[in-house]
């Protein structure tokens, strides 16, 4: 036996070309000395005292001093070729040696304990959570959140009109307040068995003057997010305004007040919907994306004068229920939106994915007054200025928040659709597919990644935390141990190539794959 391995380790040497550390830990064939021994795959698979090998199958063969890798290409009586590797104590890596004859094959083997080699089952996550639609979508429709003061809370069947003519109308309706009973649509992944969902909420635009949670291409997002394994969400909020920049104002801290109650239900009641309240994301569209980012960012100290005036609106938080949570919005979607100081953006770490044309002449994408097609001194009488998405996009980014923004040469306000309110499509479906590799990103802040132990030539670890469901493939090496996040590897030098891969999930659910590839010295 010796005359046949001291040369195959001498030689080994010789040949260098990989990290060959001492290390304290030797493999034997009970594994005592060796802490992860006990989690190697190939371990049950013990081979009988003079065996025959089949062709084409890995043994690992063990001694009271080395380990090595055995694979026989040829059998035919007393002629057998074949393959080793031998482990060297301390090395990352294996050279090959050929076996040429029976007798060769019998001193390997002899007074050794003989495994039959295999790789641990690599257990693939096909997992499209939150980034395709994989769920059928249940929705629960008018479900009531809150009561609260207001003139209305739905106004359908505008978009074939003027600005002029919505505001004309509406002056007959906003002469006294009401009692409002306000309501939500919810859209939840059916069979999910994910205990814990993100949450989306999803605000209609309509100028704080006109539209409704069936909103089509609102209720078409909230849709597809709840496909894609989201609890999403669509509401009623208050609206209208007499023609004055305080009842304007009023108007949009009243939107505020009830996005703020919309949350604070759905926190109440996360355990029935199965929320997670710390993966809770919101977006609108104009009006809509005005209250989404006061959502994430205004609080108390920012209310505007106006809201004091007149009969106090009180704080954001005490009006519609009387639920108490604390509101923390993770990102927010700003489509076509602005706010009316950028300091709010000092409140929250919240990032921020933004969405908005160029030519708009409704809410500035710049900075500027809303509606500008009726004349600047319409908005600066009525509503005032206001920063818009490239602002908003510039201070996210010295703030060192993540913020993304994507500007629509020549286009003008409401993206999603056509001059005739039909879907635009195109914009539409860029619009999701931005928001949903946004929102990803917000998941999976710190995507897992393997790397090398910094103790260990042969170690490698799958770096993150609470990761489960753990599972390894090697390409071009042999598994020396394998525990939880921890794999040994020794790889061989012949191979044509040495990746290391492994999957798992987050703790949140999702699935990842990452690989590593290793370049031998």
């Amino acid at each position: 036996m010796k005359r046949i391995l001291l040369p195959l380790l001498l030689l080994t040497l010789l040949l260098g070309g990989c990290h060959r550390k001492p290390r304290e830990v030797t493999i034997v064939a009970d594994g005592s000395n060796d802490k992860q021994a006990t989690g190697v795959p190939e371990l049950p698979y013990l081979m009988k005292p003079g065996f025959t090998p089949e062709i084409g199958v890995w043994y690992k063969v063990m001694t009271d001093r080395d380990t090595l890798f055995a694979m026989v290409d040829y059998l035919d009586g007393d002629s057998i070729q074949g393959t080793c590797y031998t482990v060297e104590q301390g090395s990352n890596c294996t050279d090959p040696q050929h076996i040429d004859s029976r007798r060769m094959w019998q001193r390997i083997t002899q007074h050794a304990t003989v495994y039959e080699y295999r790789d641990p089952t690599y257990l693939a996550i096909h997992d499209y959570r939150y980034s395709k639609e994989i769920f059928d979508v249940e929705k629960k429709s008018d479900i009531e959140y809150a009561t609260a003061s207001g003139f209305w809370c739905s106004k359908t069947g505008a978009e074939d009109k003027s600005y002029a003519a919505i505001l004309g109308e509406g002056l007959v309706n906003s002469l006294m307040t009401s009692k409002q009973h306000l309501t939500m649509d919810i859209y939840m992944p059916c069979d999910d068995t994910t205990a814990r969902r993100p949450l989306l909420l999803l605000l209609h635009g309509g100028g704080f003057y006109v539209g409704d949670k069936s909103d089509e291409h609102i209720a078409g997002w909230c849709h597809d997010f709840a496909a894609k394994g989201y609890v999403a969400v669509s509401i009623n909020y208050r609206m209208g305004f007499k023609p004055t920049k305080a009842s304007v104002t009023r108007t949009g801290y009243r939107a505020l007040q009830d996005a703020h109650a919309a949350m604070r239900y759905l926190m109440e009641n996360a355990e029935d919907y199965g929320i997670d309240t710390n993966m809770m994301f919101v977006g609108g569209t104009s009006a809509g994306a005005i209250t989404a980012l006061n959502l994430a960012f205004m609080r108390d100290k920012d209310r505007p004068t106006e809201t004091r005036r007149h009969g106090d609106l009180g704080g954001i938080d005490a009006c519609g229920n009387a639920y108490r949570h604390e509101v923390k919005i993770k990102a927010v979607a700003n489509m076509w939106g602005a706010v009316n100081s950028l300091a709010l953006l000092r409140n929250n770490t919240c990032d921020i994915i933004s969405f908005h044309g160029d030519a708009d002449p409704i809410v500035p994408c710049n900075i500027g007054y809303p509606f500008s097609e009726y004349g600047e001194w319409i908005g600066e009488r009525v509503f005032g200025k206001m920063y818009g998405s490239i602002p908003i996009d510039q201070r996210a980014q010295e703030m060192g928040m993540r913020s993304e923004i994507y500007l629509f040469p020549g286009q003008g306000h409401s993206l999603h659709r056509n001059d005739d309110g039909s879907m635009n499509r195109e914009n539409y479906l860029f619009i999701e597919d931005k928001i949903t590799q946004f929102f990803y990103d917000e998941m999976v802040a710190t995507p897992a990644q393997i790397r090398e132990s910094r103790n260990d030539p042969r170690g490698y670890y799958v770096d993150g935390q609470g990761l489960r469901d753990i599972s390894w493939k090697v390409e071009g090496g042999f598994i020396m141990g394998l525990d939880d996040n921890t794999i040994d590897i020794v790889w061989r030098t012949d191979a044509p190539k040495h990746t290391l891969t492994v999957c798992g999930r987050y703790p949140n659910g999702i699935g990842f794959e990452t690989t590593y590839r290793q370049t031998l010295d």
